[in-house]
């Protein structure tokens, strides 16, 4: 992927404190009839957190994904309808892995190991694509030098979204402070009978 990425999004850092699970600033925002959201991301130096027991032991919580972005369909439940791309730290490799996670019809659906890992401070693209035609939620992972896909079937039919907000858990809360520079573009559907809509907002 020589051109990588096809062009710069601005990013802003969002940073989970110590002992938290949400990230600030928060981003509040609702979007109708969402087609695609391209995420562009910088996993900062401060995310090799490590996850310990009491004894100095690693906990098995160091392998819970925490979200990274997404969408949300469930106004007031965010684990109903949800598509999310969850991260974790590994210590064992210095590197953060990437894998899909989702809420479908309120079950839960995740990657036991991760489609894409990546150093901190290399910059990375997510892009999910809402396939309505095949209510299907479909993943592209892409980083300079590597590319994947994910997807799967969905089964509702609302046509409002809200976005996942960085976030740490995942069991546990940050053991440090956590953050991440994210920026995020949207493409919606051209609907029939109105104006044009710009190709991204």
């Amino acid at each position: 992927m020589t051109h990588f990425p096809e062009n710069h999004l601005q990013l802003t850092t969002y940073t989970v404190g110590q002992n938290g699970h949400f990230s600030f600033p928060r981003r509040f925002k609702f979007s109708n009839h969402v087609e695609q959201v391209r995420w562009q991301v910088i996993m900062n130096e401060d995310c090799n957190y490590l996850l310990q027991e009491k004894d100095g032991t690693r906990s098995r919580d160091q392998r819970d994904w925490n979200k990274l972005c997404g969408v949300f369909y469930a106004w007031f439940n965010t684990r109903k309808d949800t598509a999310m791309m969850g991260w974790r730290y590994n210590p064992d490799t210095d590197n953060i892995e990437l894998a899909p996670y989702y809420h479908i019809s309120g079950s839960r659906d995740l990657l036991e190991e991760p489609l894409m890992t990546v150093k901190r401070c290399e910059l990375f693209e997510v892009v999910l694509t809402i396939d309505r035609s095949c209510k299907k939620y479909q993943w592209e992972m892409r980083k300079s030098d590597y590319k994947c896909a994910h997807e799967i079937s969905f089964h509702h039919y609302r046509m409002t979204c809200g976005y996942i907000n960085f976030y740490f858990g995942g069991n546990r809360r940050a053991p440090q402070w956590v953050s991440a520079q994210i920026g995020m573009e949207i493409r919606k559907i051209e609907r029939k009978g109105y104006s044009p809509v710009l190709p991204f907002e």
